[in-house]
C-alpha cells in the first residue's frame, strides 16, 4: 500500500475529486501564445481526517513455560507478527470503518462488474477477467495485482476463450487457455493474467461472492501507521498470582482508499476505478 507514519493519532488528507480531463473544476492545463496572459486555475481539494485505530495482541504465559522454553519469545515475535499482518491486511480489504480500516470491498470506489448473462453458480470465468480489465483505470495498470481466493484456483486453469469461425459462430475446441503460468504445471505455481500478478489471500471471499477476485492497484489505497511501528511489553504484575507473564503487542493503524469514487469516462458511458471484484454469482 502507499504506507504513511504519523507522530500523531490522526492526520488530515487531501482528497481530490475531480478528474484529469475536467475542465472545469480544480487546476487546469491549456495552450495560451506569446506574450499572452496564463489563466489561474485554483486547488479543489476536500480534506478527509484518517485516525488510528489499535489491533492488539495479548498473550499471557506462564513461568514454567517460559523456564522450559528457550525459544518461546522467537515464536511469540513471529506468531504475533504473522496474526497482526492478517489482521490489517483484512481490513485493507474487507474493513468496515468506524474504528477499523475502510476496506476495499467496502469503498465507495469499488466496481462490481456484472456476471455473464447465464452464468453457473461458482465459477469465474474469462468473461469476468475481460470485464473486470475493462473497468481498472487505465494508468494503474501496470501496478495492479489479481488478489484471489484460493478456490478460484481450479477455475483458472480451466479458463479458455471460446474460439469462433469467420461468421463470429463459436467452434467447439478451439478456444485458447487464458491463465497460463510459466512452464505450466513444472515450476512457478501463480502465474499472470493480463501480464499482472496472480496473488492468493485468505482474506478474499470463497469463490462465487463479490471479493474472491479482486484487481486492484494497492498504492491507491493510503494506510498510516504510528511512529515506531508495533510496541511490545512485558508484564508481570496483571497475572502475578498465577505465576504467569502478560506479553502485549500493539499496532496503531488506519488506511483507506486514495478514491473517493469512481471516475466517468472522458468518452463514452463507462466508470473506472483502481479496484474492480465481479459481482454475486
Amino acid at each position: 500500500t502507499d504506507n504513511h507514519t504519523s507522530a500523531t493519532n490522526t492526520k488530515t488528507i487531501p482528497v481530490d475529486n475531480n478528474t484529469d480531463w475536467d475542465t472545469t473544476n480544480g487546476v487546469q492545463a491549456a495552450n495560451k501564445g506569446e506574450g499572452q496572459q496564463l489563466a489561474q486555475s485554483k486547488i479543489d481539494l476536500d480534506e478527509q481526517v484518517v485516525r488510528l485505530n489499535k489491533i492488539t495482541s495479548l498473550v499471557p504465559v506462564t513461568d514454567e513455560l517460559l523456564e522450559d522454553t528457550g525459544f518461546l519469545g522467537t515464536y511469540l515475535a513471529r506468531k504475533v507478527g504473522r496474526k497482526l499482518d492478517f489482521e490489517v491486511s483484512n481490513q485493507i480489504i474487507n474493513g468496515t470503518g468506524g474504528g477499523k480500516m475502510l476496506g476495499i470491498l467496502n469503498a465507495p470506489a469499488l466496481i462490481e462488474v456484472t456476471k455473464v448473462t447465464s452464468q453457473d453458480a461458482n465459477t469465474f470465468v474469462a468473461a469476468n477477467v475481460i470485464s473486470m480489465w475493462s473497468r481498472l483505470y487505465g494508468p494503474h495498470a501496470g501496478n495492479a495485482v489479481w488478489l484471489i481466493n484460493q478456490d478460484v484456483i481450479p477455475q483458472l486453469h480451466d479458463m479458455s476463450l471460446a474460439g469462433k469461425d469467420a461468421t463470429g459462430t463459436a467452434v467447439t475446441g478451439y478456444g485458447a487457455n487464458v491463465y497460463t503460468p510459466a512452464n505450466g504445471l513444472a515450476d512457478a505455481p501463480f502465474g499472470t493474467l493480463y501480464g499482472r500478478p496472480v496473488v492468493p489471500h485468505q482474506a478474499c471471499a470463497t469463490l462465487g461472492s463479490p471479493g474472491d477476485v479482486i484487481l486492484a492497484d494497492l498504492s491507491e489505497y493510503m494506510t498510516l501507521t504510528k511512529a515506531g511501528g508495533i510496541q511490545a511489553a512485558q508484564s508481570g504484575h496483571l497475572y502475578f498470582d498465577y505465576d504467569m507473564q502478560a506479553f502485549k503487542f500493539t499496532l496503531r493503524v488506519g488506511g483507506q482508499p486514495w478514491w473517493p469514487a469512481t471516475i466517468s469516462a472522458l468518452n463514452g458511458s463507462a466508470t473506472y476505478s483502481p479496484f474492480v471484484t465481479t459481482a454475486d454469482r
